[in-house]
């Protein structure tokens, strides 16, 4: 249904368009078009205002000469997200000022019922088109959170918990819990350059290998990462590349090996609150086909915690230029040490909306905690 808005100071303006817009509907000019509904009307631009924000309608139909605020003023002042606007006036010479103020079309007075048709058809295609794309956008973020693990889980001696919050919609990060077999368990986050759709399809494929590989035995971290640069190599276009950190845990040994392919750092606290930072081991992947990998193996025990992110969070930026940065996690997640690893997730997120003042990220935002029991 589009939801449409009469705005004009003279009533019987306001009938006439409205009957107008009621015999259009009836008489099937478009087959979108006879889904309009005039859901309120204003006399004044005022009004006019207020009546946009309390309806929030698809279509406003708006003269331009009115007591007080001019239908200029209101679209000047309309906030996003913005209804479209169709201008309906008596007069030629505001053309080029209507569509300053990004108005879909400019109608004179009186409105020729065929023009008014044509331009309802229109517009009602693209508020539907518009519907679509919205739908299959919040289908494919729906979809990319099914492919996240379960935000928390007790496995193989681990506490895990984690989260990614994307900067715009589909997110280019991705974390993941693998079991590696009776003992081990696998913790990764990944991270393909970029925003979006676009990225979301890579770091989905990302995942898709590394399950891949892990299910066919592929479990040392060093190892895991060649393969994974070796299967994902042409895949991207040249500027695309991806991090992916890598940490498996052998609860029998009490061990964790590490390999990072040009990710953050990862960091090991101690339950005595001795740090060990974990650097890259490696290029990133995707890049070059001769790319090594070195692992890093360390001695943990109860009570440690495993950090790994995605570097949206260590850059996340304070409204004076600083970065959050890699001493700013460490310092959450030492003061919320205590807590459960679920918890420590959302005192790391919240920190974040403290220190940027809740401004739009600027990058996708992925988090992954773990205790050793």
């Amino acid at each position: 249904m589009i939801r449409a808005l009469i705005v004009d100071d003279e009533e019987p303006a306001r009938e006439r368009l409205r009957r107008l817009l009621s015999e259009i509907d009836a008489s099937g000019v478009s087959p979108t078009a006879r889904c309009l509904e005039v859901v309120g009307e204003a006399g004044d631009g005022a009004d006019a205002l207020s009546q946009i924000a309390a309806l929030t309608p698809d279509l406003v139909f708006l003269d331009i000469q009115m007591p007080g605020l001019s239908g200029l003023d209101v679209a000047a002042r309309l906030q996003p997200p913005r209804p479209r606007v169709v201008f309906c006036t008596a007069f030629d010479q505001f053309a080029i000022d209507a569509f300053e103020h990004h108005a879909v079309d400019y109608l004179l007075k009186p409105v020729n019922r065929d023009r008014l048709g044509r331009t309802v058809a229109r517009v009602s295609a693209e508020i539907s088109e518009q519907r679509r794309l919205v739908r299959e956008q919040r289908e494919a973020e729906r979809t990319q959170a099914r492919l996240m693990p379960a935000a928390g889980a007790q496995i193989e001696g681990l506490e895990c918990a984690g989260t990614t919050r994307p900067a715009s919609g589909i997110g280019g990060d991705y974390y993941d819990f693998l079991r590696l077999d009776a003992d081990c368990v696998g913790l990764t986050v990944g991270d393909v350059s970029g925003k979006g759709t676009y990225a979301g399809l890579l770091v989905a494929a990302l995942q898709a290998r590394m399950q891949a590989l892990v299910a066919r035995g592929v479990h040392e971290p060093a190892r895991l990462l060649s393969e994974l640069n070796a299967l994902t190599l042409g895949t991207m276009e040249g500027n695309r590349f991806a991090t992916v950190a890598f940490a498996a845990y052998d609860r029998m040994r009490k061990t964790l090996s590490y390999a990072s392919a040009g990710h953050p750092p990862g960091l090991v606290l101690s339950s005595n609150c001795v740090v060990r930072e974990l650097g890259a081991t490696g290029p990133a992947v995707g890049w070059a086909a001769d790319a090594t990998f070195a692992e890093i193996r360390i001695d943990v025990g109860p009570g440690d915690l495993i950090v790994l992110c995605s570097d949206g969070i260590t850059e996340t930026q304070t409204p004076s230029g600083g970065c959050f940065g890699t001493d700013g996690l460490l310092r959450v997640v030492s003061q919320a040490a205590h807590l459960t690893v679920r918890e420590i997730v959302s005192e790391v997120m919240a920190a974040l909306d403290r220190v940027s003042e809740a401004a739009p990220a600027e990058d996708d935002r992925t988090l992954v905690v773990a205790r050793v029991l």
